[in-house]
């Protein structure tokens, strides 16, 4: 049975469902709403907006409904502008307690049918589950505060970059992932929260864990191993950057210059090796069809030749990532530890002392992968700052 959240807030527990508000105790019968909330974990509920990938919910109103999703929008902006006004602060407050219980009523209607809209026209996309165990983690990240010291830049206020820092981190201590941010499916930021994929390195120290230390993962050249695997080579327990010098004749920073200027197409690299050294023939036959590219995980690109190759790889990856992610957080789930953040290939846990016979086992679940055995580069620190390779 389709349902509408009547607030994005997990603390704020209300949904429409068949023409009544409902509070507090939910339903069992519920199916199908636009997007996740922590609340609805134990529940086999499927989520409109992963069926949309990305698109907002006016992206995917049907004609026949625009006009009336249209009125309820500039009531809804018109109550949220007053609100503005008043100073209510809404991230203290559930929506649902300051508007009528009329127009809730009718908002959520329209919206139920849009909802139904999607899932009648729209084919549940092959890579569901991973986006599904994705949207999880990034959800409880996005509710969760970051343990920000903000003294360092406070200290260097007489440098122009410390004080434009500090006016972008103003109000800013949570992270928001949009899952749908690139077209390989590497994570953005949404507008609004804190910065984590561009701060700067000068002042990563200003991120404190919350419980003991910092416990960061990250996979050694991970795009290149992508590469190898898919090729159909083992990998090597060394260095791959080292690997491929020895293979080729070439030093590592050479090597390591030339793979990935390839990779991303550049046109000033004689890419034949490379080709032939990863197969790359076999790899783009099983995966790209002249228009489309399909990863292993079911991920479909809409690709041009030239950008084949760096899409079927970025997006393998990223992935690649995404499920170990899951795994990891199904270790600590329930524990003191949790995820703090990701930044591209890697990830950042909140390590409680409590929890560390765990961190083997972590490495371990990180570096097992579905295309073989990931070297993990380990660091740990208690600032984001000071993080010392293990």
């Amino acid at each position: 049975m389709t349902f509408v959240a009547l607030d994005n807030k997990d603390w704020c527990k209300g949904i429409y469902h068949q023409g009544q508000l409902v509070f507090d105790q939910l339903p069992e019968n519920l199916t199908r709403t636009w997007k996740y909330a922590s609340y609805l974990s134990d529940r086999d509920v499927l989520y409109a907006s992963l069926y949309a990938q990305g698109r907002g919910i006016d992206d995917v109103c049907p004609p026949q409904l625009t006009e009336e999703w249209e009125y309820y929008k500039k009531r809804l902006k018109a109550y949220h502008n007053s609100f503005v006004e008043a100073k209510v602060d809404l991230e203290q407050n559930c929506f649902f307690d300051l508007v009528p219980d009329q127009f809730l009523l009718e908002l959520c209607e329209t919206k139920v049918k849009i909802i139904n809209n999607v899932f009648e026209t729209t084919p549940k996309p092959e890579n569901y589950d991973l986006l599904l165990g994705a949207e999880k983690i990034i959800h409880d990240i996005g509710n969760r505060e970051l343990n920000v010291d903000l003294s360092p830049i406070k200290d260097n206020l007489h440098d122009t970059r410390a004080r434009a820092l500090m006016r972008r981190l103003k109000g800013k201590n949570k992270v928001s992932y949009n899952l749908f941010g690139s077209k390989t499916g590497r994570l953005s930021i949404n507008p609004g929260t804190f910065p984590i994929l561009n701060l700067d390195k000068e002042y990563k120290s200003i991120l404190k864990p919350q419980n003991d230390l910092f416990l960061e993962l990250d996979f050694n050249a991970a795009e290149v191993r992508t590469l190898l695997a898919l090729s159909g080579q083992e990998q090597p327990k060394e260095d791959i950057h080292e690997w491929n010098a020895k293979r080729l004749g070439m030093t590592r920073e050479e090597v390591k210059k030339e793979i990935f200027s390839w990779l991303y197409g550049s046109k000033k690299v004689d890419g034949s090796k490379y080709e032939n050294l990863f197969k790359l023939n076999k790899i783009m036959n099983q995966f790209y069809d002249g228009s489309i590219i399909k990863n292993l995980f079911n991920r479909k690109i809409k690709s041009d030749q030239f950008h084949s190759l760096n899409y079927l790889i970025q997006s393998t990856t990223s992935d690649l990532v995404l499920e170990q992610l899951v795994k990891i957080n199904k270790l600590i789930l329930n524990k003191t530890s949790f995820i703090s953040f990701l930044v591209h290939d890697s990830v950042v846990i909140d390590l409680s002392r409590e929890d560390r016979e765990l961190v083997n086992l972590i490495v371990e679940t990180f570096s097992d992968t579905r295309l073989g055995r990931f070297p993990v580069n380990i660091s740990a620190g208690k600032n984001y700052g000071e993080m010392r390779k293990l």
